[in-house]
């Protein structure tokens, strides 16, 4: 993925830089201008003049006026006298990027395949578009909604780059300079993620390199409380690391000895247990193949952020120790070994999750994929296996946590009660867990997960429980959901939560765009999945819509919300026209739809709308016994959808007698 040199380039991340033929053409001194430029180039569609004049001129005498002036200046950097990449009409803007290399947009499209590849150099060469924060430097006074926008394009490219340098010191070799590297790089990119200044500090003194170690971890604790956070989590882990390395007697007063782990009354509630990765065996022939398929589920759990696991090099270390000495070392409540084969075609891996307290097995399963092109498939095996895995801890975790007398009950222990009431979709359940949730936060209030799960008993509040309150609720999942994403914006839930309340308050776009971002962030988020395709079959592309559900299904063959699965596939076959296909799905929605009537709902109008008139009547008859006065206008209020599917369900609910 070479940087192409002859090519014209608009260069956003940084600061801003047009180039045509090779040549850097002058800045534009207008801030606006600039903005409006950067802004053009990442929209995937036609703007309209009236947004961009709400984005640029919050106050303005002549807002038209002045948008007619920035295009007039933006024309000479992007526009050649044989070609006009600058459309504009009397009612909406767009730039073609077709013939422009946009930084950004390159990024943004090749990251996800990069960061599932284990190449160095692919990771390089996308790494090197990035020359500093999107846009950098600029900024617009009384333009809040675009300030808005240039923070979340911040935030996501900074994401993404912080992911890729996470990717590339994942592959490069364990104690390499390069390695260091590209964590010291990091750091600079996310100064207050203490995972990478641990993963540093440990890679140094694996290295021998004590003094820079000690440095590294002076330098570590001052930049935390420069910045306003204690550093005493980090601390203890440093001190971990120091006391886990192999080093002289001579140094051994000082450094990371001298802290001392906090105590339970300074420490918040834990955010959950801790998984240690065991490097999988294998034949001699395919051992750099096991070792790759256990440095990606590593780097897969990392993502998602609900359980910590131990960092690869730190695992790889304790290889030839046995599982239950290894937890003892890095203090793991769970320890996950697997053994890689290959039958013929196909890649097979054997997985335990084991008690390393009692040697008892969790859980065992088998996983496999094809062999044929040289380990092409390792991504959706690392998936499947990372999915299985946390699915059982997550089991495990809520198991211990019903055990637990209510007030003994920490913020983890809390926050999965709240998910096993939550998941019951009946009024009293979901005030049950909200209170759950509630004492989650207040018992740790960094903690995003007990915000994100808050969100969505607001959501289901808002989409069928207590509709006759949904703006208030509607509020409330916002609210939440942006609280989790204060607490930790890289966690994949939190950008889950904002994108299903966006919908709510038919913000699609964003709605997608979120939901997206919660892919980018952990590819095995399975509800992620679920929620785009919630999204995409009603509002907007079936295809993608039945793709994402196949992959949600794929993730989390037993969830919960599997119904949901099979009404994203009712309405986006519905929509294709494939009304049959759309008639057994919705069969499978009723089947498993619970007490939700919402989803009877799609059952019972997709069964009548196929002729099945049977099957549809007994899908009526369910609605009437969870609600009475159920009508159809109920169920075009909860569901967004395009005027072709609600013609088609308006003219079943006549034949199954549903008042409007």
């Amino acid at each position: 993925m070479e940087m192409a040199t002859p090519a014209d380039h608009v260069l956003l991340l940084g600061p801003l830089q047009v180039v045509r033929n090779g040549t850097e053409l002058s800045e534009p001194p207008s801030r606006k201008v600039r903005a409006l430029l950067a802004y053009l180039a990442m929209a995937p569609r036609p703007v309209t003049r009236e947004r961009l004049c709400e984005l640029f001129w919050d106050v303005a005498d002549d807002p038209r006026g002045e948008l007619r002036w920035c295009l007039s200046k933006l024309r000479p950097l992007v526009d050649e006298r044989a070609m006009k990449r600058l459309i504009a009409d009397r009612r909406q803007v767009s730039l073609d990027t077709a013939s422009l290399d946009v930084d950004a947009l390159v990024v943004a499209r090749s990251a996800q395949k990069t960061l599932s590849s284990p190449s160095p150099n692919d990771l390089r060469s996308l790494l090197a578009w990035f020359r500093g924060d999107f846009l950098e430097g600029l900024s617009i006074e009384r333009a809040p909604s675009f300030e808005n926008w240039l923070a979340s394009q911040r935030h996501r490219f900074g994401q993404l780059r912080q992911q890729l340098l996470e990717r590339l010191s994942s592959v490069l070799p364990p104690e390499s300079d390069d390695r260091i590297l590209a964590l010291r790089e990091c750091i600079e990119v996310a100064p207050f993620d203490e995972a990478v200044h641990i993963e540093l500090v440990r890679t140094l003194l694996r290295r021998g390199l004590y003094a820079e170690a000690e440095h590294q971890i002076d330098a570590a604790v001052r930049r935390f409380q420069t910045g306003g956070i204690d550093p005493a989590s980090l601390k203890a882990a440093l001190a971990a690391a120091q006391r886990s390395a192999s080093r002289p007697a001579s140094v051994s007063s000082v450094g990371v000895a001298r802290f001392e782990p906090p105590t339970d009354r300074q420490a918040v509630a834990t955010h959950g247990p801790t998984l240690l990765l065991m490097p999988f065996t294998a034949a001699p022939e395919n051992a750099a193949d096991a070792d790759s398929v256990t440095s990606d589920i590593i780097f897969g759990f990392a993502k998602l952020r609900s359980i910590r696991v131990i960092a690869r090099g730190t695992a790889f270390s304790l290889r030839s120790q046995t599982p239950t000495t290894a937890a003892g070392i890095v203090s793991a409540q769970y320890v996950a070994s697997g053994h890689l084969r290959r039958d013929g075609k196909k890649y097979v891996v054997s997985v335990e999750l084991i008690d390393p307290r009692s040697d008892r097995i969790f859980w065992a399963d088998e996983f496999s994929c094809n062999a044929v092109d040289s380990f092409a498939a390792p991504p959706l095996l690392t998936t499947r296996i990372v999915t299985g895995l946390d699915a059982e801890i997550h089991v495990i975790e809520r198991n211990r946590a019903l055990l637990m007398p209510p007030a003994s009950l920490d913020a983890w222990q809390a926050y999965h009660l709240g998910l096993s009431r939550m998941y019951r979709f009946t009024s009293e359940s979901n005030r049950e867990a909200q209170q759950f949730f509630t004492r989650a936060i207040a018992l740790d209030p960094t903690f995003s997960r007990s915000y994100a799960g808050m969100s969505f008993t607001h959501f289901q509040n808002a989409f069928h429980l207590h509709v006759r309150e949904s703006k208030r609720e509607v509020g409330a999942a916002i609210e939440t959901a942006e609280k989790a994403l204060q607490a930790d914006p890289s966690d994949p839930a939190a950008h889950c939560a904002i994108g299903r309340a966006l919908w709510l308050a038919y913000a699609h776009d964003g709605a997608i765009g979120e939901l997206n971002q919660s892919i980018r962030l952990s590819p095995n988020y399975a509800f992620a999945h679920y929620s785009l395709a919630f999204v995409q079959c009603q509002t907007g592309d079936p295809g993608c819509a039945i793709d994402a559900a196949d992959i949600a299904a794929q993730l989390s063959p037993l969830d919960p919300m599997m119904f949901g699965t099979y009404r994203v596939r009712t309405f986006a076959l519905l929509r294709l026209g494939k009304v049959e296909e759309a008639a057994d799905c919705a069969a499978l929605v009723g089947r498993h739809a619970g007490d939700h009537f919402h989803a009877h709902a799609v059952a019972a109008l997709t069964l009548a709308a196929a002729g099945r008139i049977e099957e549809a009547r007994a899908a009526r008859q369910r609605i009437i016994g969870l609600r009475p006065d159920y009508n159809f206008r109920q169920f075009t209020e909860a569901l967004h959808m395009l005027d072709d599917l609600t013609g088609i369900y308006q003219k079943a609910a006549k034949v199954l007698q549903i008042p409007d």
